[in-house]
């Protein structure tokens, strides 16, 4: 995500385009967890890792060569769909862990793919800072043949049996319908991840745009909050193997929204945005492992397709949440240049308003976004025509009320003027 502004610009489109790219890919994740990890029970574990890795290099370079945004989103929809082997490495070693340990290991290789997360943000943001977005495909490409290598030696797990490949996709559904425990945690999770990726999409675009201007590396050292996720994910891996997961996964979505309420505070504090992506990252951390360990316990003859179906629903859901907080972020621009202007500000502290009358405020405000590019100019032209800051906080509390907002800013200024004379 750090590097949706460079590819923006590199691409001459939109914020909301590129906004658009992390929901891309994970439509091509989610392809790849639909068609490719069930698989895992008909060809084995490395056999399918090795199909896939020299798949990924093929979607990685498509992606550092990409001269236009076509090429470099079609790149992505590969390399979406060829990066799956986290979820057919946890379905793989679930099975070849003792029955009591499932949670504890699926805990582990959780921690260890949000670690990698965490790092490639950082990583990604600080490359592109010193040698161009490019590079961060290239590094990708050379750390897969070492991931490779690496995991040559891992055991077979005994997952196989003589379903054929069109039969396991076929059971998916009946799978699903089947056990309700995996319909529980996947809409769960589903709707976690949704939230956590319209946040970050959001604030991605948000905090590297012309209002704040960070770096690509500043917005990449952001994701340094996933390092608390992480060590939280290790912490409480001992809890996954009894009667714990489920409050665990309530616990992490109410740990979640208030980690986004706390965010949306970031007018007032950047500590509260930083406050906020840790409460939401621990949260969104916590609620996968323990509603993926959930899944992964209903049915341990069909772990991939479990797995299949869990993250399918997941990502589904994640890539939805992307595209809405790319969109989000492109349609309001105004509301985020209004709540910034320095006379609104004002306006909303001035002591003669009451709470009641800040919120009404507020939401009249963006009740008026229809006109949304002349409203910092029109606040500013009814003080030029004499408006005091009390009478404009009383014409505020009231935009609601009509329906034409530059004539409310007149008739209000012509009133007030009226009055003083």
């Amino acid at each position: 995500m750090p590097l949706l502004r460079p590819l923006a610009a590199s691409f001459a489109v939109s914020d909301a385009l590129a906004g658009l790219l992390p929901m891309i890919t994970m439509v091509g994740y989610a392809a790849g967890l639909l068609l490719v990890v069930p698989a895992l029970e008909r060809t084995g574990l490395h056999r399918l890792m090795s199909w896939l890795n020299a798949s990924r290099l093929i979607a990685l370079a498509l992606a550092a060569s990409a001269t236009d945004y076509p090429m470099f989103a079609a790149a992505s929809v590969l390399l979406g769909a060829t990066s799956v082997l986290a979820q057919i490495l946890m379905p793989a070693a679930a099975s070849l862990a003792p029955r009591e340990a499932v949670g504890r290991t699926t805990a582990r290789i959780t921690a260890g793919l949000f670690g990698g997360i965490v790092g490639a943000r950082v990583i990604a943001g600080a490359l592109d800072g010193l040698l161009g977005w490019r590079s961060v495909y290239v590094l990708s490409a050379l750390m897969t043949l070492v991931v490779h290598l690496a995991l040559r030696g891992l055991p077979e797990p005994a997952v196989r049996h003589g379903l054929g490949y069109r039969a396991l996709l076929a059971s998916l559904l009946p799978l699903l319908r089947g056990q309700r425990g995996l319909r529980w945690a996947a809409l769960t999770a589903a709707a976690g991840f949704a939230g956590f990726n319209v946040f970050w999409t959001a604030v991605t675009l948000y905090v590297t745009g012309p209002a704040h201007r960070w770096s690509t590396t500043s917005a990449g050292l952001l994701g340094l909050v996933g390092v608390v996720g992480t060590a939280t994910v290790l912490a409480i891996g001992r809890f996954l193997d009894g009667r714990m997961r489920r409050r665990l996964a309530v616990g992490a979505a109410g740990t979640m929204a208030l980690g986004l309420l706390i965010a949306g505070l970031w007018r007032l504090s950047a500590g509260a945005l930083i406050v906020g992506a840790l409460l939401l990252d621990s949260g969104a951390r916590v609620s996968n492992v323990a509603n993926q360990t959930h899944a992964l316990t209903q049915h341990p003859e069909a772990r991939a397709r479990l797995n299949t179906l869990y993250m399918t629903a997941y990502f589904a859901a994640g890539s939805l949440g992307s595209a809405a907080g790319a969109l989000a972020r492109a349609f309001t621009p105004a509301l985020t240049e209004l709540l910034e202007d320095p006379l609104y500000s004002q306006v909303w502290a001035d002591p003669a308003l009451s709470p009641r009358d800040r919120s009404i405020a507020t939401v009249a405000a963006v009740v008026a976004l229809y006109r949304p590019d002349e409203l910092p100019a029109q606040l500013r032209r009814a003080v030029d025509n004499g408006v005091t800051q009390a009478e404009l906080a009383a014409l505020i509390t009231h935009i609601a009320f009509y329906a034409d907002f530059p004539a409310a800013i007149s008739a209000s200024a012509i009133a007030a003027r009226t009055l003083r004379d």
